[in-house]
């Protein structure tokens, strides 16, 4: 039966290992494995109460190791975090989010949030939003500016902690006490301090003094695991082991932090659940049960004299046990053990002791239902003073404005996130100490700087709003959007609509286009064919042209970017202006003609009769053309239901023209047209052109220079012919 609740255990299956453990010691005398078995079951079981019982019984009766326990600590831990209190960071206030006190050394990582440096040295992801750090920056020099002037006290008060938190990694106990105590003497109330002093106190071997300001800690914020850490161990250290497991167990449930706490926990334990110790005379006396039990304990052995009483006449009979803290030391002992297990019922076998136990774990789960109601802070609040004298400090270096959208370079200068894009347009160097930003550049990944921005909108309510209507407005002005038919052009080629048309954006006017577009949300431009210059030597562009909408975006390590568009309405422009370097201009939008009832047969027959033959073009082909036609423009269109009610009618037709030989010219009249007929006719114009053509190359014999000649003549003739028709009124 033994055998079969240790395989049951083995697999897991607990419930079935308590119910064969409990037939055991029905129907055989008990053992002490079989009693320490059953216990174990118990707690994995999750009857955690029930186990405590037959664990205390266990260890009054005989020495086992602390190590023995680790499956009650282990389903102990597991059901304290089920039940942890901390779900979430909450990060409302301008302390660091790691060690939650005053930022000393701020860093702002990649994610836009602030740190202590030192709080990073073993971090790998964001506290606040998860975020996998990049490399660590520098200092923020803006953010370490207003933390010395708006808390002075508290960051002097951080500085000595985190001073004290060096010396105490390189062995220098008493000097990190002394930056402590100063830390201390600066800020009184800050449980941090208090918890490291309380610490370095304990290493001391100064458990009452360590108690003394753990206790504090956790009078001033009950909700902070780490102050009932440093509170178990001194309570631990002083014996008072029910109390220790009592902050211990309340340490897990804030914090979740079981494989810091289970060896402390373990200990703690294991000496509430042994007998009660009373020094006498360098003799530790073990008295429950009518059991006595002096141990005398040397330096280099240990020897264990186990002297029970079996009776109310006190016959004394005196076993002695080689016994050690780490070995589980049965032989000699075992027979004792059977025969006060036979003469004692096992529900008469619990000691009272463990009642002190009991209440400590129950203790635990009370405090966790009081502290789920109460509001989680960090341990230092701090808050920007409320005086307009403050913000000057807010101001933008290169603007001269209040920060808007403030992003912090990786060399630790804080600029608005406009004006810093403004100035990596033409460098990819930091404005203030020309610190290269490329790798800044490539990740694409610029966040606004949280302190900075929530400092913000506390310290200059009035002018945050002022200043982001007036974003606002200039970001819809540079886009040509304050008028309903103004918009901005991408001065370059002809696109059509519904056609995909990708562009390479390097010049720095147009970035800074792109950029408002992306920002406003518009995500659309124009774009029109870029024409010979004029007299004065600027650039003309074409009268007709084509909206893009912005689908994608891939930013280079350079600052350049790759847009995937694909093209919408057309326009005719009315007039030109500028606007921040790029043209922009007032345009009026252009759709087909409605085709007119008489004439609907007409061109349903032409508009059939073309797509035949643009698919019979299409599969003469070579494969490999048609493959890169289609991985920049995309496959042919398939013909809508509605193509004759469309304001640019089929799209099919504009895909074609977009892969036809047609000149620059000829493009720029076919956008402008507003007859589908015509469009239609020079599409099929130009298709029986280039049949004409492929007929006379394949059936030439004459050079390869020759048949070069007659193609480039061709394509002349294409092109005139198809404008002539396309003129024709």
């Amino acid at each position: 039966m033994t055998e079969l609740a240790k395989e049951a255990f083995a697999s897991r299956n607990y419930g079935l290992a308590v119910e064969i453990y409990e037939r055991c010691l029905k129907q055989q005398t008990p053992n002490f494995e079989l009693l320490f078995g059953y216990g174990d079951s118990l707690a994995r079981c999750g009857r955690i109460s029930d186990s405590i019982d037959i664990y205390a019984k266990c260890l009054t009766l005989k020495n086992v190791p602390m190590e023995r326990l680790r499956h009650l600590v282990g389903s102990l831990l597991e059901d304290l975090s089920d039940n942890c209190l901390r779900k979430r960071t909450i990060n409302d206030y301008f302390s660091c989010s790691f060690c939650e006190g005053t930022l000393y050394q701020p860093v702002t990582v990649n994610c836009g949030h602030t740190f202590c440096r030192n709080c990073l040295e073993s971090a790998k992801n964001c506290r606040v939003c998860g975020h996998k750090f990049d490399a660590v920056g520098e200092i923020n020099v803006l953010v370490q500016r207003l933390v010395e002037k708006w808390w002075p006290r508290e960051a002097e008060a951080s500085r000595a902690r985190h001073e004290g938190d060096l010396l105490l990694k390189e062995g220098h106990i008493g000097q990190a006490l002394e930056r402590y105590n100063l830390a201390v003497h600066l800020a009184p109330n800050s449980p941090l301090h208090l918890s490291n002093r309380a610490h370095a106190l304990f290493l001391l071997n100064r458990p009452q003094a360590s108690l003394t300001d753990a206790d504090h800690a956790v009078r001033l914020r009950p909700d902070w695991g780490k102050g009932h850490y440093r509170r178990g161990l001194a309570l631990s250290a002083l014996g008072r082991h029910e109390e220790a497991i009592f902050a211990l167990c309340t340490s897990v449930a804030i914090d979740k932090n079981s494989q810091n706490v289970r060896h402390e926990l373990t200990r703690a334990l294991h000496r509430a659940l042994s007998p009660n110790l009373r020094r006498n005379n360098n003799a530790f006396i073990l008295t429950p049960y009518n059991l006595v039990e002096t141990t005398i304990r040397t330096k280099r052995n240990r020897h264990h004299l186990l002297l029970p009483l079996m009776n109310s006449h006190q016959r004394h009979r005196r076993a002695t046990l080689n016994t050690s803290d780490c070995e589980d030391n049965s032989s000699g002992g075992e027979e004792e053990f059977t025969q006060i297990i036979c003469r004692t019922p096992l529900s008469n076998m619990m000691p009272q002791d463990s009642a002190k136990l009991h209440a400590s774990i129950n203790r635990v789960y009370q405090e966790i239902e009081k502290l789920k109601r109460m509001e989680l802070r960090p341990a230092e609040i701090l808050l920007p003073p409320l005086s307009s004298g403050t913000t000057g400090e807010l101001d933008c270096i290169l603007c001269c404005r209040l920060l808007w959208n403030p992003v912090t370079t990786p060399c630790g200068h804080t600029y608005c996130w406009m004006c810093l894009d403004r100035c990596l347009d033409y460098s990819s160097s930091c404005p203030l100490c020309v610190t290269s930003l490329s790798d800044y550049l490539a990740s694409s990944q610029k966040t606004v700087t949280d302190f900075v921005e929530r400092a913000l909108k506390i310290v200059a309510p009035k002018e945050f709003t002022s200043r982001a209507s007036s974003h606002r407005h200039e970001l819809v002005q540079g886009l040509g959007l304050l008028g309903c038919e103004e918009i901005a052009v991408f001065i370059c080629t002809t696109s059509f609509p519904c056609v995909a048309c990708p562009l390479f954006v390097y010049e720095p006017r147009y970035r800074l286009m792109v950029r408002r577009c992306v920002e406003s949300g518009v995500r659309q431009f124009g774009i029109a064919a870029c024409l010979n210059r004029d007299a004065t030597g600027a650039k003309r562009y074409a009268e007709f042209g084509t909206m893009l909408e912005i689908r994608d975006r891939v930013l280079l390590k350079d600052g350049c970017s790759i847009l995937s568009t694909i093209g919408g309405k057309r326009f005719r422009v009315l007039s030109g202006g500028e606007k921040d370097g790029y043209d922009t201009a007032q345009v009026e939008f252009i759709r087909d003609t409605p085709v007119q009832p008489n004439q609907v047969i007409n061109i349903l027959e032409l508009h059939d009769k073309v797509q035949s033959k643009s698919r019979r073009w299409w599969d003469t082909v070579p494969l490999n053309q048609q493959s890169e036609i289609q991985r920049v423009f995309g496959r042919m269109p398939e013909t809508e239901e509605d193509w004759l009610c469309l304001a640019d009618g089929p799209s099919w037709t504009w895909w074609l023209l977009a892969i036809l030989p047609l000149g620059p010219q000829l493009q720029i009249g076919i956008l402008g047209t507003t007859s589908l007929e015509k469009r239609l006719r020079a599409i099929e114009k130009t298709l029986d052109h280039m049949e004409q053509r492929q007929f006379t190359v394949t059936s030439a014999t004459s050079e390869e220079t020759t048949t070069s000649t007659s193609i480039c003549r061709d394509d002349d003739v294409i092109n005139q012919n198809s404008v002539s028709l396309v003129q024709q009124s």
